[in-house]
């Protein structure tokens, strides 16, 4: 979770140059209870960031400048509750922040994560397999990354399982919706590629390289990739899936690194392996397909 957060678009925020960070962090707090809890009262404030009192009521104060309108007291109940034209203030008061907050405390109980949840819905989530990732060698890659260096890795893959030596010029780390990886200049093949983290199974700083990240022209290029409901669906069927993906003239535009697209595609069922499934299944399909087929294999 971040610990940095901009003020939404929907409030303009006033007069906040001088304010602290500790401050900060504890209004976003407020506007988060609010939003998503529907109230919040000073036992919150000192429960969670260890302050006084006095200071809650200060922090309630300020929010109650910052964002008029969004909160009114129940002298009955004695909390703060969210009134009915109530707008979030930061970024992190989101749907799609407390949804994944939601989500990670459901489905990795055992990963120690901060956040601002209070009261919970129940929630579940398909569980996530765990892949083995060592510290030790992240350090070292996002050292190489960070001074423009390069290391020495022993690696193995599904083509080499027994693995080898490589010198690798990395210059960033890659998530590909199930896996980590670092985008690197291999000095074997001379080329830019992706290397799985779980398969480095030895990693040491070997020294200063120099800058190579413009040079790797699939990762700085950018493509579009346009989206349309899977023609076999039936109009009912298209017009639904237009409308779960906000479409416009019943298509998306999705920009993406083309050595990102080959994960991109996986992800929306989009590969040439699952081409065979049920148009159920698939639910979407490429209006430019030629285009992105010759991307993926230039």
């Amino acid at each position: 979770m971040t610990t940095e957060s901009k003020p939404m678009d929907d409030l303009p925020i006033k007069g906040r140059q001088g304010a602290r960070w500790g401050q900060e962090r504890r209004l976003e707090f407020i506007d988060y209870r609010l939003r998503w809890d529907g109230q919040i009262n000073r036992s919150n404030l000192t429960d969670f960031f260890g302050i006084s009192v006095p200071q809650a009521s200060l922090d309630i104060t300020e929010y109650a400048k910052l964002a008029e309108g969004n909160l009114e007291y129940d002298t009955r109940a004695r909390v703060y509750r969210a009134t009915e034209s109530f707008k979030a203030v930061f970024q992190s008061s989101s749907v799609e922040r407390y949804l994944e907050d939601l989500l990670r405390v459901a489905v990795q109980r055992e990963i120690p994560y901060g956040s601002f949840l209070g009261w919970q819905s129940p929630v579940a989530g398909v569980p996530k397999l765990g892949r083995r990732l060592n510290a030790d060698v992240v350090g070292e890659i996002l050292r190489a990354i960070r001074e423009m260096g390069y290391v020495e890795v022993f690696y193995q893959s599904l083509t080499d399982p027994e693995g080898g030596e490589r010198r690798l010029s990395p210059h960033a780390l890659v998530h590909d919706g199930n896996r980590w990886h670092v985008r690197a200049y291999c000095h074997k093949r001379k080329g830019f590629r992706d290397f799985s983290l779980t398969r480095i199974k030895h990693c040491k700083y070997a020294g200063q390289d120099r800058e190579r990240a413009s040079e790797d022209h699939a990762w700085n290029t950018m493509v579009d990739v346009v989206l349309i409901p899977h023609p076999d669906l039936t109009p009912a069927q298209r017009q639904l899936i237009e409308s779960d993906f906000l479409m416009e003239g019943g298509e998306m535009h999705i920009e993406c690194r083309r050595a990102l697209l080959i994960y991109l595609m996986f992800q929306l069922n989009l590969n040439e392996d699952q081409a065979g499934q049920r148009p159920e299944v698939i639910q979407l399909a490429l209006k430019n397909r030629d285009e992105i087929q010759a991307r993926l294999k230039s």
